[in-house]
Formats: C-alpha cells, structure tokens, sequence
C-alpha cells in the first residue's frame, strides 16, 4: 500500500490502523452471533412452554420459561437495541454497545494514521462490557446435557 506523500503515516501506523479494525470487526460478530443465539433458544423455550401448557402440566416449567426468557432479554437489550423501528428511533432510545463499536469502527477508519490513544481506550471499555454480558450468556446454559447453549 502506498500512502498519501502529503502525510506523515507509515506502513506501521497503517497496520495499527488494520488491527483495530479487524478487533472491532471480531468483536461485533461475536456480539451479533450472541443476539441470533439468544433470539433461537427464546423461541425455542416459547415453543416448549406452549407445548407444555397445550399438554396441561403445571406451571413450572411456565415459571423457568419466563425467567430464562428474562435472563436472555436483559442481555440481548444490553447488547443491541431492540426497540428502534424507524430512522427516528436512536432519538428516542439510546444505542448498545454493538452500535458504540461500530460507530468505534467508522472513526478509526476515517483516519489516516494509526489510531489514536483514545480510540484504544473505547475499545477496551466497550468491548470489556460485551465480555461481561457474553459471559452472563455462558452462565445461563441450559442444564441439560445436549441442549442449545447460549454461550459458544
């Protein structure tokens, strides 16, 4: 690659630059892959509590559907924003930390340079909070052997 002579930029700060990216572009995956993860087990626990009920069992598995179902949401609600429906939403309700990330990820390509000291410090920050709440993913495993997990 050759950079723009009028900068002072060098192969270095380009590969800085690249690795940043490729960190935020890793992370986000990971965070959307936990929000289909956590969108399949919820439907898949909706579907057994229905059937449970068409079947005319107790109420506990009802009870654990619903808590599970919570647990999940909480974190999919961390992760990304569930509620925008529009252009107008992002007024209206505040962006998630995979939107934070990707917004992280415009400025850093933008430059043309390594990125800066504070770029790497948003990145830390939110990707420490994705951490935390993939880590919640991995401590609401179903129980049972050979069932979905949550946390991969």
């Amino acid at each position: 690659m050759v950079g723009d002579p009028r900068l002072p930029a060098t192969a270095a700060d380009y590969q800085r630059q690249y690795d940043l990216l490729l960190e935020i572009r890793n992370k986000l995956t990971d965070t959307h892959d936990a929000v289909n993860r956590i969108r399949e087990v919820r439907d898949q626990v909706k579907t057994v509590a229905d059937h449970a009920k068409v079947a005319g069992g107790d109420d506990s598995i009802a009870k654990v559907a619903e808590a599970l179902t919570k647990s999940v949401t909480a974190v999919e609600e961390a992760l990304y924003q569930t509620k925008n429906q529009s252009n107008q939403d992002p007024l209206n309700f505040p962006i998630r930390l995979n939107n934070k990330l990707s917004a992280l990820a415009g400025v850093v390509a933008s430059a043309d340079g390594a990125p800066t000291a504070s770029s790497y410090a948003v990145y830390e920050d939110v990707a420490g909070r994705i951490d935390v709440e993939l880590a919640k993913l991995k401590l609401i495993r179903p129980a049972r052997e050979g069932c979905a997990t949550l946390g991969a």
